[in-house]
């Protein structure tokens, strides 16, 4: 009874943000360039943040490349009906853009293990931990279930604290997982209690909890480093702007807008150089 009162309380639930993006995404599609750049501007930080936890290259190439991302996101903007599709479309984008080669040049080594996860697992720990998207909304774009998710999310902090996903037992890894869909929910005694008598009986499982949550002043520190700053993120979305105005959006053929009505995959593919 408590999982139908929770599916139905999802439905009603309305995201002021969320709502808002939507809104500039219709808009955005009818040509409103304004309401794109409105749009946009809640996703560059974590475009700049992945490329430069992807690999190291000057800030002016990174903002380059961010400009070009968008702009080519502007022009596939028809294509998505739904604000999961344009994310869908900057996911690949992204995971798509980076290079299994060069990765790892950093003099910090908790950089150096965030370029070494696979583009798939350090897009999504990103976007969690820096962009703070629920999990429903990562899961969606990423097409898995939320289950999977917390894998990823579980497989992905313990290489970053220096422990072998390989090394854990399966009890060990059900319960890291357990742990990582409660880490940042709501409180529930009940529940937090149950999964605190359960982590008790591994020794390792407790150490890497405490390892998990001692990493995050240290991401901070990192995401400070690739965020830009009020007048640089202004640069930026102007650079935007003016490169969407040069470009025009292509017009997708009827059979893709049914097929992306249905599920969205019929799209142009996105490269960023």
């Amino acid at each position: 009874m408590g999982n139908i009162r929770r599916f139905f309380g999802s439905l009603t639930r309305s995201d002021p943000a969320r709502k808002a993006a939507r809104s500039q995404l219709r808009a955005a599609k009818r040509g409103d360039r304004e309401q794109y750049l409105s749009l946009v501007s809640n996703y560059v930080d974590l475009a700049q943040t992945f490329l430069g936890c992807s690999s190291a290259e000057p800030a002016e190439m990174r903002i380059a490349r961010v400009t070009q991302l968008f702009n080519e996101l502007w022009q596939d903007l028809p294509y998505s009906k739904r604000l999961s599709d344009f994310e869908y479309m900057l996911a690949q984008a992204l995971i798509e853009s980076t290079s299994e080669q060069g990765l790892t040049t950093s003099t910090e080594a908790l950089v150096i293990k965030l370029r070494i996860l696979s583009p798939e697992s350090r897009f999504a720990f990103l976007a969690y931990t820096f962009g703070n998207w629920p999990p429903r909304w990562i899961a969606l774009i990423m097409r898995i279930k939320q289950a999977a998710l917390h894998r990823l999310l579980s497989e992905a902090r313990c290489e970053l604290c220096s422990f072998s996903w390989e090394s854990l037992a399966c009890e060990e890894r059900d319960c890291l997982e357990a742990i990582s869909a409660k880490l940042d929910t709501c409180p529930d005694i009940r529940a937090n209690k149950s999964l605190c008598k359960r982590s008790s009986a591994y020794p390792r499982v407790k150490e890497i909890k405490a390892h998990w949550l001692e990493l995050r002043s240290e991401l901070v520190e990192v995401r400070m480093r690739y965020v830009l700053n009020q007048c640089e993120r202004e640069q930026l979305l102007s650079n935007i702007l003016d490169a969407i105005a040069d470009s025009s959006m292509q017009r997708p053929a009827f059979v893709d807008r049914m097929v992306n009505t249905v599920h969205f995959s019929r799209h142009s593919k996105i490269k960023v150089s």
